[in-house]
């Protein structure tokens, strides 16, 4: 049995994390288990899972607030776990810290780089120049370098490395039949959840920047406007998640939005909506929007997304420089009924179990 070392997640719940987390579920465990270094501080949001599962969740200072601190320790950690490792399997979405992966070449670990996002157009010019240097070296190093779509594959290893077929793409694939759309479970949730005939706008995602939750509450509000009988579905926790409350509450919202938090039920909770909302700045791709297609919903999302995204017929994309008036008449013109997709979401290539053979496949290469 081979023990992997994945670096480069968060401690909170999101899309690079649960990719590794479904892989993790999925995959033999005779053949390889997973061990995780959460690089945002000493806390994982699926430890005890991590633990079930016969791996270690290794605890080290979290990067951005203490960032000598946390390479000092990962140091350590690396150094130790050497005899017991071979594989370390990097989760990135830009390369704008190249000390991790110096450590990793320092102690000859096999090293997989997996990117999860594209450009960040907020970074600065400097920052974004460092990770195309970085990247040079990353490619170098690394035995497999793997991308969540052709889109990412891009920012995170170059153009020509995907053109040249050097950049493998691992979709962000998901248990589809936990999936399937049913009725019944739809009206037992409403019910519970006191919303039996109102049109539910849904949204999963961390409360950060890149979400783009103030452009959501816009929508909504203009939405909102338009059809009293709506609500508005938020799933995730993250730092801006009191500014977001805040403000719909100062627009008067606050009986017409809920905050659901962390939850672990997300397909009963996208059967009862009517339609997906993604306005976010920028994405690798999300798997919230899989799992949305898998659900039978119908999704407007940003054009910053990948037009990989598009699984299915019901996708649309919507400029962020148009108005919000546009999007509410996009996301109120297709409410229909939740549609069985599961079987077009496999023929994609997004079935979980497909993707963790494939997966397999590549590190039995390597060992």
């Amino acid at each position: 049995m081979e023990r992997v070392l994945v670096y480069g997640l968060g401690t909170s719940v999101g899309g690079m994390e649960e990719y590794v987390m479904n892989l993790f579920r999925t995959i033999d465990k005779s053949k390889y288990v997973f061990d995780i270094i959460p690089h945002g501080g000493k806390f994982f949001y699926a430890e005890r899972e991590v633990n079930e599962l016969g791996g270690k969740v290794y605890k080290i200072s979290a990067q951005a607030k203490h960032p000598l601190q946390s390479m000092k320790e990962l140091n350590q950690c690396l150094k130790a776990l050497r005899l017991s490792h071979t594989i370390l399997y990097f989760q990135s979405c830009g390369f704008y810290n190249i000390v991790p992966f110096l450590l990793a070449r320092k102690y000859h670990y096999t090293i997989i780089t997996h990117g999860h996002n594209t450009r960040d157009d907020r970074r600065h010019a400097a920052v974004q120049l460092l990770h195309l240097i970085h990247r040079i070296y990353v490619r170098r190093i690394s035995k497999y370098c793997f991308a969540c779509s052709r889109a990412a594959g891009a920012w995170i290893f170059g153009k020509r490395s995907v053109r040249q077929n050097k950049v493998h793409i691992i979709n962000n694939a998901i248990d589809c039949e936990k999936f399937r759309f049913r009725e019944d479970v739809r009206q037992a949730v409403r019910k519970q959840l006191n919303i039996d005939s109102d049109t539910v706008i849904g949204h999963v995602g961390r409360f950060v920047d890149q979400k783009n939750h103030d452009f959501l509450i816009d929508l909504f509000s203009a939405i909102h406007q338009r059809n009293e009988q709506t609500k508005l579905l938020m799933i995730g926790e993250g730092e801006l998640r009191p500014v977001v409350e805040k403000k719909v509450n100062a627009l008067g919202l606050d009986q017409a939005v809920l905050f659901l938090g962390k939850r672990k039920d997300i397909p009963e909770l996208m059967w009862i909506m009517d339609a997906f909302v993604l306005p976010s700045r920028f994405e690798g791709l999300p798997v919230s929007a899989v799992e949305a297609q898998a659900a039978g919903l119908p999704l407007v999302l940003s054009d910053t997304i990948s037009r990989e995204t598009k699984l299915t017929d019901r996708v649309q994309f919507c400029s962020l420089e148009k108005p919000v008036s546009y999007w509410a008449e996009r996301v109120l013109s297709d409410t229909a009924e939740h549609k069985d997709t599961t079987e077009e979401l496999k023929t994609s290539g997004f079935d979980l179990k497909r993707q963790t053979c494939r997966f397999v496949e590549l590190l039995e290469r390597l060992t």
